[in-house]
């Protein structure tokens, strides 16, 4: 969270400044989003992961897809069959991408799955909250706020003063550079710019290619096996993805 937070701050200090202004009433709303809908979520997730296999915590926390619908149906506005059958299909995507059906991960203790369904209800505060400040605010300004919100929330699990700052080698902290850029920036910078443009609903469905991806460039750099169901994962998650942008949405409609 800090140094996300440091790069996104110095990013848009340089090249977009008036990117950093804000609102007076919307600041609630950027504390939650960066409270709930970002350093919660991260810690939730880390806590369910402690407790249950990744693949089934990836799996609960991505029902995030249909609660996001189903908030949008219960705020009156219109969902659409197709978006149903997309959120479906990309969920179900998922518990195949992530490798969720293996016998082996079904031994799951209740604290775990709890937790992990947690996560999935503030992870729908992420796309709900952050489609309605996209509304006003850059990307940026999404990034940048959200990131100090997170970073504010975090202090009470991991302060930075406890952060081994004097004796990790120069590296290390490279490395930590390397992951920032490729996990924090671009992944975020692209998420945000997709609230931007798109329904928060339809967003979420997109997310749920997160564990195809991962499992491909595991395949392609680390050399880890890739099996036929996790294929068939990520071919179920492109056709929901598929179905849901293709699905051209009504008037007060995701």
């Amino acid at each position: 969270m800090l140094f996300a937070f440091i790069a996104f701050t110095a990013i848009v200090a340089i090249l977009r400044p008036r990117d950093l202004r804000i609102q007076r009433k919307d600041i609630v709303w950027f504390a939650a989003f960066g409270v709930f809908g970002m350093g919660s979520v991260q810690w939730l997730y880390y806590e369910a992961i402690q407790r249950i296999p990744i693949a089934v915590a990836l799996v609960v926390e991505f029902t995030a897809v249909i609660l996001v619908l189903l908030y949008a149906r219960l705020r009156g506005r219109k969902v659409g069959p197709a978006l149903w059958y997309a959120g479906i299909l990309s969920l179900a995507g998922c518990f195949f991408a992530s490798g969720a059906y293996d016998a082996t991960l079904r031994a799951v203790n209740t604290e775990g799955i709890l937790i992990a369904a947690l996560d999935a209800v503030l992870f729908t505060s992420y796309f709900v909250i952050g489609e309605r400040l996209a509304r006003t605010y850059s990307a940026w300004t999404l990034a940048v706020y959200g990131f100090a919100f997170a970073l504010l929330a975090w202090q009470f699990i991991q302060p930075a003063w406890t952060m081994p700052w004097t004796t990790t080698d120069g590296d290390v902290w490279l490395r930590v550079a390397g992951i920032v850029v490729l996990a924090a920036v671009i992944p975020f910078t692209l998420g945000f710019i997709a609230l931007r443009n798109l329904p928060g609903a339809r967003v979420s469905i997109v997310a749920t290619s997160e564990p195809f991806i991962a499992a491909v460039i595991a395949w392609a750099a680390l050399g880890q096996s890739l099996q036929l169901l996790q294929i068939l994962g990520g071919a179920l998650v492109l056709g929901g993805i598929l179905i849901a942008q293709t699905h051209r949405p009504e008037a007060d409609g995701v």
